[in-house]
């Protein structure tokens, strides 16, 4: 139901309004109808816009921007997994396998961690074919989530 016949409905029940078409009361209920279903339109968007899960425009766009770059080279679908695995990271456990699954979260899918905790240092194996814009971007996402003290190295092979 849209938001005239809403409005109709609730003033004809009354009994005081006279709605008919061509009347004062209804072209203003008209007038107010026109705007009041765009504005719920828009509403629903940003429900929508609001959840990871249901997001389709810049709902995904805003979060991508603000954790680094918009990720337009991938399917939205692939974009939803990463935002969401981004999000579960934070102040997530510090363990390989919680650091793989902060790498598929940059949008890698072959992807190994060892650690040598008495040296200090993390080996990152990548096997994703990147380009080198792209394989800079993860090591600088890395190394801002890695302490300092610790060594990490990156392996490609492709």
């Amino acid at each position: 139901m849209n938001s005239f016949s809403s409005m109709k409905n609730k003033l004809s029940a009354i009994g005081i309004y006279n709605i008919e078409n061509g009347s004062n009361i209804y072209n203003e209920l008209k007038a107010y109808s026109v705007e009041l279903d765009r504005i719920f339109s828009e509403l629903d968007t940003m429900l929508r816009e609001y959840f990871i899960e249901t997001a389709q425009s810049y709902g995904i766009t805003l979060r991508e921007k603000f954790l680094g770059r918009e990720k337009t080279e991938y399917s939205l679908e692939k974009r939803r997994e990463m935002l969401k695995i981004q999000q579960q990271m934070m102040g997530g456990e510090c363990t390989p396998k919680s650091f793989e699954k902060f790498l598929k979260g940059c949008g890698l899918t072959n992807v190994q961690v060892s650690e040598s905790f008495a040296r200090q240092r993390i080996a990152v194996n990548i096997s994703d074919e990147l380009s080198l814009a792209a394989k800079k971007e993860i090591e600088e996402k890395v190394n801002a989530e890695v302490p300092a003290q610790i060594l990490v190295t990156f392996n490609y092979s492709e």
